[in-house]
């Protein structure tokens, strides 16, 4: 088994409730590999109320 670290960036417009966030990273992340753990590492919100997330993620390849 081999892992591999990965830092990406996804933008969540401002009609994605914070309860849909979890289903939505994880539909980015998964065909990056077998997903194992994945953590928000920082917020952006700009003016229009869009948020970028920076996540990092482990993941099986």
């Amino acid at each position: 088994m081999s892992l591999r670290r990965l830092e990406v960036q996804v933008l969540l417009p401002p009609e994605v409730p914070v309860e849909q966030w979890r289903g939505r990273i994880c539909r980015e992340l998964a065909p990056q590999g077998g997903l194992l753990r994945w953590a928000i590492t920082a917020v952006t919100v700009d003016p229009s109320g869009s948020r970028l997330l920076q996540l990092e993620a482990v993941l099986q390849e």
